[in-house]
């Protein structure tokens, strides 16, 4: 078995994995932390073998009790886990209890059993942290959860510090939706908000940006957004603070025929995509608080680039927002200018069109 661990130590790992600002706090509530630490208690992790695999049901999680919890040598913990999923499995939890010369004093109500199953147990598996056993009719009451195998790791009470930091960032990385990879990555920035952001390039190479949200906004769109819409993605140039600009290699920007000037005004990114004919210079704007492509910012993003040498008719226009659910978005959708694209860092799949609808002829 693996070392058992207290609700407490539970909720806290799940707090870091699931962080609130980006994720239901069902995923990481203290009713969960309780959920992880019986699941953990029972053995109950998924491995290859359904046969050979102990299942959980939601009144696992509920008849325990920290009473229980320390009672935590591996006879008592199968000794529970056995009275738990027989038959009249209540009644032998109590009686098991009274054995140990403790009351059957259930730390949630039975009624707690469906927010369980429907709310963290169904998120948990959407997230690729929970198995569900196939085969089993929807009405049996045979248990038929148990923890993935890597998502139990994150609870081993050993594993600590940088070490636990670059597990959870793994197992993000392995598991959940380019979506909810991003919706964790800001979270988590906002609570090191002095942190660089590496971006991996097209090709393989990385950049490191200056620490804001504006750069991890940037960075889903390197990252996820222009992979998936361009068909052969480069990036020409970034603009940070403090004058700092990025630009590709000089043999690109000499084929590509443009010069980027550092003394005017500067998007935050220019990409290409060297899969159109002729290519096509996307200019970003990456939006925190302020600053979308409007009609007046599309006019000085057009003249700075015929001064680039890039031709007005090569231009697209895209604004990049952390989420529609971001006051900037909120306020500033308004603004976009026509023939521009806007793409939100948490929906990366998803991208907005603000174009003008052709009169039928």
């Amino acid at each position: 078995m693996r070392p058992a661990i207290g609700r407490d130590l539970a909720t806290e790992r799940l707090a870091a994995i699931f962080p609130r600002a980006a994720f239901d706090t069902v995923m990481s509530n203290p009713l969960a932390g309780q959920a992880v630490a019986a699941m953990i208690y029972v053995d109950a992790i998924a491995t290859d073998d359904p046969a050979d695999t102990i299942w959980a049901r939601p009144s696992t999680v509920t008849w325990m009790s920290e009473d229980t919890f320390a009672h935590n040598d591996p006879a008592e913990r199968a000794a529970w886990r056995s009275a738990a999923a027989g038959a009249g499995a209540r009644k032998a939890v109590a009686e098991l209890l009274e054995s140990w010369g403790l009351p059957f004093t259930p730390a949630y109500a039975d009624n707690s059993r469906e927010t369980i199953r429907d709310e963290t147990f169904r998120k948990w598996r959407e997230a690729g942290a929970l198995r569900k056993r196939s085969g089993v009719p929807t009405s049996s009451p045979r248990p038929v959860w148990a923890l993935e195998p890597e998502f139990a790791d994150l609870f081993d009470p050993g594993l600590t510090g940088a070490a636990l930091d670059a597990a959870i960032v793994d197992w993000r990385e392995a598991k959940l939706s380019p979506g909810a990879k991003l919706k964790a990555a800001f979270a988590t920035y906002e609570e090191t908000s002095d942190s660089a952001i590496t971006v991996t390039l097209p090709g393989g190479n990385t950049r490191t940006l200056e620490p804001g949200i504006a750069s991890l906004i940037l960075k889903g769109v390197i990252e996820q957004w222009a992979p998936a819409r361009l068909a052969k993605p480069v990036v020409v140039s970034i603009s940070e603070p403090g004058e700092k600009l990025f630009t590709g290699d000089n043999d690109l920007l000499k084929y590509l025929g443009i010069s980027i000037n550092t003394s005017e005004l500067l998007p935050d990114a220019v990409l290409a995509d060297l899969g159109s004919d002729p290519v096509e210079f996307w200019i970003v704007e990456a939006v925190n608080t302020d600053g979308p492509i409007d009609d007046a910012r599309k006019t000085q993003l057009l003249t700075w680039a015929q001064k680039q040498k890039i031709e007005v008719a090569d231009c697209r226009f895209l604004t990049a927002f952390r989420s529609r659910n971001d006051a900037a978005a909120r306020r500033r959708l308004k603004d976009l200018a026509s023939d521009t694209y806007a793409w939100y860092a948490d929906e990366p799949t998803h991208e907005l069109s603000w174009h003008q609808v052709n009169a039928a002829e």
